[in-house]
Parts: structure tokens; C-alpha cells; sequence
């Protein structure tokens, strides 16, 4: 009964943790630090499971991006960004880079209910990795 019990309040502990929950503050203490560089949400993109960013480059030289590294953040009741268990734990690939050349922009879906399942409400912010820097986009949900 109590091996039971204790796997029973394992699995609810799990799946009570999703996104946010614990205490991870970020590690992105600042960001968007690549002038020229910014990124926004892409207007009606937003889903519980993903959302797609632009991402573009006004500087007047190209800058180097990370297609597979992202980090989802969210805002806890003190005001404190913490990143998602999934996305600061991840096994990043970073051996392939994408160049975005000077006066472009391009759009990148990023999905995250592989990392941690579908947001709930909140005030959340997505970190890409531009020139080895996180460029942040806030968004809420």
C-alpha cells in the first residue's frame, strides 16, 4: 500500500511540474545585447504547444544563429524569470549554425511541448542564441 501511494505521488509530482513550477531563475540575466538584432512574435502564431518568432537582422553585418537552442522562460509572482526545467536541461546540438544576413529576417517555428508540454497563462519569453547572445522575445499567453 505504501510503495503504491508513494509511486502514485511521484507521478502526480511529475505531472504537476510542467512548465514553470520549479525555482529556476534564469541564467539570462541580459539579453538582447546584439545591436541591430531583435526578436518578435509572429502576430496569431501563439499556441499553448509553440509559436513562431521573427527574428531579424537590421545590423549592417551578418550575424551567426543557433537553429536548434532555444530557452522558455517564465515570469514567477516576484517578478523573477525562470527557465523551464526542459528547455535548461536539454542536450543542445551546437555544432550547426545559421547565418542571417545583414537587413534580413527570417521565421522559426519553436515548439516546446516536446521540452515541457503546453504553457497555461502567463507571462512567458522565449531566448534564442544570436553572435553566442541570448536575444529574448516576451510574450504572454
Amino acid at each position: 500500500m505504501k510503495k503504491t501511494l508513494l509511486a502514485v505521488l511521484l507521478v502526480l509530482g511529475l505531472a504537476l511540474s510542467g512548465c514553470g513550477g520549479e525555482d529556476y531563475t534564469t541564467v539570462f540575466t541580459e539579453v538582447n545585447t546584439v545591436e541591430g538584432v531583435t526578436l518578435s512574435l509572429k502576430q496569431d502564431t501563439l499556441k499553448g504547444s509553440e509559436a513562431t518568432f521573427i527574428l531579424s537582422n537590421d545590423s549592417a553585418e551578418d550575424v551567426l544563429f543557433d537553429p536548434v537552442e532555444f530557452h522558455l522562460e517564465e515570469k514567477n509572482k516576484e517578478g523573477v524569470w525562470e527557465e523551464n526545467i526542459g528547455t535548461r536541461v536539454s542536450d543542445w546540438k551546437r555544432d550547426t549554425t545559421e547565418t542571417i544576413p545583414a537587413g534580413t529576417s527570417i521565421e522559426r517555428t519553436v515548439s516546446w511541448k516536446g521540452l515541457c508540454g503546453s504553457i497555461n497563462n502567463g507571462e512567458f519569453r522565449i531566448i534564442l542564441i544570436v553572435n553566442d547572445q541570448p536575444i529574448a522575445c516576451a510574450f504572454e499567453r
